[in-house]
Order: structure tokens, then sequence, then C-alpha cells
């Protein structure tokens, strides 16, 4: 994809191409409600130094993890490998990295949530097996773009593990046609592909997350609140990657869309000063958000710029957003 600058685009009233309501809609909002909800979180961290964790070699090349079609055991696993699920679907280096964090009590509390919810009858996105499919997907040493989202897709057969993706054969989400929209906007050869899948940006180093990993089909708001409430967020992953522990990433783009994902990033610890990152957030790409702040962000080349800074990964350095 071309990296000359950008003909002037022109003015647009349609923002939107879908005029049905986002999933998300009602959790969105406006870019000066997210900055200052922002501003909250990031000034109640205080001063208190990021919690320390113990250093781990990571495997330099990528493993592939057989993942098994029915997960059959629980969440919380076993007594004797309380992580046989990540251990079972994460990739290998992924898991070694996160492993201390997914020790500490809150991830317990939160597997037991999910075990208490499905034990309820609740249908929980993604299935099991799909929870880290981003782990499988975008190896550790080669991520680049980490693009935050809020919560899984909620309807049968979308959710996958990536943030905003849906598996070939499902329509394209509204959400998604969006994105679709602004990145030809920033690139106007860029022609929307007719899926949804964005296994093509992940394999290039784009980690697609939600605020909120496992998901439970409910009454909407009050169990997304009480997902996050229970620690199903991308929090700690963010901060691994932006520096917060023993063996920092470097030269990082984080793109925050929505409230809940600039939350996320800002509770992490993740801010403008963060060392070797770029932050970038705007409200969320669903239908009655995007013409909020999300369209016209200019998020994909921004990135890409920044990336491509002879001083960070050079001319070429940047993500083919057309690959898909």
């Amino acid at each position: 994809m071309s990296t000359q600058p950008p003909a002037k685009r022109a003015r647009t009233e349609d923002v939107h191409p879908i005029n049905g309501k986002d999933d998300f809609d009602e959790f969105d909002a406006p870019t000066e409600d997210l900055l200052l909800a922002v501003q909250e979180a990031e000034s109640d961290l205080g001063s208190s130094p990021a919690s320390s964790q113990r250093e781990r070699k990571v495997e330099s090349r990528v493993e592939t993890t057989e993942v098994p079609e029915v997960y059959t055991l629980p969440y919380v696993g076993t007594p004797e490998d309380p992580l046989a699920l990540e251990r079972a679907t994460m990739n290998k280096a992924w898991f070694d990295r996160l492993e201390p964090a997914m020790r500490e009590p809150t991830f317990l509390k939160l597997k037991q949530f999910l075990d208490a919810e499905k034990r309820g009858g609740k249908t929980i996105y993604p299935p099991p097996h799909l929870i880290h499919s981003w782990s499988r997907t975008t190896p550790l040493e080669e991520v680049k773009v980490v693009i935050v989202g809020q919560d899984p897709y909620h309807q049968p057969g979308q959710a996958c593990g990536h943030s905003f993706s849906v598996p070939k054969g499902k329509a394209v989400p509204a959400s998604l046609q969006n994105i679709y929209k602004e990145l030809r906007a920033e690139y106007p050869e860029f022609v929307p592909p007719k899926h949804g899948c964005l296994d093509g940006w992940a394999k290039q180093g784009v980690l697609l997350l939600n605020a909120c990993l496992p998901f439970t089909r409910s009454i909407l708001k009050s169990i997304v609140q009480a997902t996050r409430a229970k620690g199903a967020t991308a929090g700690p992953l963010a901060s691994m990657l932006a520096g917060k522990d023993a063996k920092p990433q470097k030269n990082v783009v984080f793109l925050a869309w929505g409230l809940p994902a600039a939350r996320t990033l800002a509770e992490a610890g993740i801010t403008e000063k963060t060392p070797n990152i770029l932050l970038l957030r705007s409200a969320h790409p669903s239908p009655l958000s995007a013409h909020r702040g999300f369209m016209g962000n200019g998020h994909f080349r921004k990135a890409n710029d920044w990336l491509q800074d002879p001083s960070r990964f050079g001319p070429g350095g940047g993500i083919h957003w057309d690959q898909l």
C-alpha cells in the first residue's frame, strides 16, 4: 500500500454505511467524554510503581499450539493445573510471558465467575478454545500494533478471539464496515474485502484485543460490567507490551477505540508519556458513534508513519492494511 501523503478527502455526511444499531452503541461515548474518563483513570493510578514480574525466557520462534475442537474441562482447569485451558490454547511464548499474571487471584476469580455463568445456563463468547486466538495468530516478538476494542461479538459464530474480526462466511459487522470506510478514506486505493476476517492483519503483527476478553450473553449491560469487574480485561497484557514488566516490547502502537478500550489502557498505566509507544484514542466505530470521533481519526496512516520512522522499523516497516 502506497506510503505517499493522502489526497485531500472530501467531507461526507454519510459516516456510517449501516443504519441499524450496533451491538456496542450504548456503551460508547463521544471523544470528549472518553478523554475525561481516561484522565480520571490515570489519576487513580497515583505514583505507585507497576508491580514487578519475574523474568522469563521467551521462545524466539513461533510455536503452533494444537487447539482442541472441544474443551471439556472447567475454565478453572484442574487442581493439578489451574491453567489447563491457557496451556492448551495459547501460543507457548505468550503463555510463558503471561503466566505470572495468570496465576494472580484475580484471574482465578474471573474463571470461577465464567464457570458459574456456564452452570447457570449462560452462553459465553467466544468458546473456550477461541478466547486466546490472538496469541496463536500474532507472534509475541512481532507485535507492532495493538487494536483494542470493547467486547466480543455476542451472536452465534461471530466471536473468534480477535477484536472486530469475524470468521469468513459471516456478515461483516457494522463496526467493521466503518473501519473499512475509514481505511479507504486514508488510503483511497484500499478495496474493502467481502469478508470480515482480519487474520491478514494479525499475521503482520497487529494484535487484535478486546477490552473484555470472554463475554456472557445475557442482560447485555449488567453482564459486561460484571465480567469486567471480575478482571476479564486485556489490561495485564497491554501493560506487558508497553514495557511494564521485565522484558518490554519496543515500538508498539496502541489504538484504543471506544471508552472501555481507553479505560483499559489507562488503568494499565499506558499513557502518551509511556516510552517507545504511540497511543491513539478515538470513539468506537459503531454506527451511532463513528461520527463522534472515529471517522477521520487518521489512525491507520498515523500508525504507519510512526512505525516507518528510521529510528524504528524504517521504510516498509509498517502494516499492509490491504492484505486481508
